[in-house]
């Protein structure tokens, strides 16, 4: 069976723009959903793929990515969005997205408003991120039809080097932590009450920092973007967005 590679995507429907940024173990193909739903209500959906992201090797994420990669390609997404003549542009992210939309929304001008789902910030320790992302490599090796040896081999040099990889997002996510108070852009917030992946805590320590926030718990589980909570998380979403609009009207 040939295996069809996830991409970025761009569904382009107005001036209005929503850009979706993914799960660090994610694809945009987590935020099609949301992104054809947004497209079937008059804004315009762009998820990019973080770099390492798409490919049939794990370790292509810790070899390329990283908070500095990831951040230039936030800034990148705006100003393509700009190019294509996008006047209105907004941002939301799912889990490790979710801190870069959260920096977006601090530290770019171009950003009206967004917000997060499943978001990590908040959250001291990343060791169910650890976990979940050695049980995913795991997976993908296994579906590549390695030799145990080999799997063995890879899953070693991750474990080996996870750490110091979590340690730099840990240090972008305090420092996104710190500046939340001074948000003053309308900010949602999407979490999942039996989301066993972060500290559902964080959400609310957000929901506190940031006086223009609202918050939506949903009952479903981490990644909300594909689960039980999709369609009700998307219908909030665009409720956002157009109330925005309302006030600003």
């Amino acid at each position: 069976m040939k295996i069809i590679a996830p991409k970025p995507f761009f569904f382009d429907n107005g001036p209005k723009a929503v850009i979706l940024m993914h799960s660090l173990s994610g694809t945009p193909n987590d935020m099609r959903l949301l992104g054809r739903f947004l497209e079937r209500n008059g804004y315009s959906a762009y998820a990019p793929m973080f770099a390492g992201h798409g490919t049939r090797e794990p370790l292509d994420i810790i070899n390329q990515g990283g908070a500095t990669a990831w951040w230039k390609q936030v800034n990148e997404s705006i100003e393509y969005l700009k190019s294509q003549g996008k006047t209105e542009i907004y941002i939301f992210g799912l889990s490790l997205g979710a801190i870069f939309a959260s920096k977006a929304v601090e530290e770019c001008p171009e950003i009206i408003a967004g917000g997060i789902f499943g978001s990590p910030l908040y959250n001291k320790s990343f060791k169910n991120i650890r976990s979940a992302f050695l049980t995913y490599s795991e997976k993908v090796y296994a579906l590549n039809e390695l030799d145990s040896a080999t799997i063995q081999t890879k899953l070693t040099e991750i474990d080996q080097r996870i750490d110091g990889f979590l340690a730099g997002l840990q240090e972008t996510t305090d420092a996104v932590d710190e500046k939340l108070i001074d948000i003053n852009k309308p900010f949602f917030i999407g979490q999942g009450k039996t989301d066993e992946m972060v500290d559902r805590n964080g959400a609310v320590k957000v929901d506190a920092d940031v006086k223009t926030s609202e918050i939506h718990w949903y009952d479903a589980g981490h990644v909300l973007t594909i689960n039980r909570a999709h369609k009700e998380l998307s219908q909030d979403v665009l409720n956002f967005l157009e109330n925005i609009e309302d006030r600003n009207a």
